[in-house]
């Protein structure tokens, strides 16, 4: 998106999301009838208020960091990035809370990390991870459409 639009700041960015964030959690509320009782709770529970500020605050904080690693080291390295942090955080709770994981989760993070190792190579390598037939003989256009979905599969 930031390749696309350069003039689209994070700011901006961030508001659109939390905008239809709001909006559809607003629906959400309504839809379900859970509205008046939220309000109802944060009215009678005041103490909650100042939690979600800091919350909101934090949020925000994590979410500039989120733009910031993608407008400047694209999708790829953040999703390496935030595959990596879960995968230490499953090896956190393994070691430090003595959490089970069965043959078949242990396989799933075995190709996990290879996955995450192989991207991490293709990438310092300067390949991408899908070659695509026929370029040469498409328009500009097409040629661009190809190397934008590309770019969306890539991460």
């Amino acid at each position: 998106m930031f390749k696309q639009h350069r003039d689209l700041s994070m700011i901006e960015l961030m508001f659109a999301t939390s905008a239809f964030s709001t909006v559809l959690s607003l629906i959400t509320l309504v839809h379900d009838g859970k509205l008046w009782p939220a309000f109802d709770f944060v009215m009678r529970h005041t103490e909650i208020q100042f939690h979600f500020f800091v919350f909101s605050i934090c949020s925000t904080i994590g979410q500039l960091f989120i733009f910031y690693t993608i407008k400047n080291f694209g999708a790829v390295v953040f999703a390496i990035i935030m595959t990596t942090r879960v995968l230490i955080s499953i090896a956190i709770s393994v070691f430090l809370y003595e959490h089970k994981i069965t043959s078949t989760g242990f396989f799933g993070l075995v190709v996990v990390v290879a996955a995450v190792c192989y991207r991490i190579k293709r990438k310092a390598e300067g390949k991408q991870l899908i070659k695509w037939k026929g370029m040469g003989e498409k328009s500009e256009k097409e040629i661009e459409l190809v190397q934008e979905w590309h770019e969306h599969i890539d991460t």
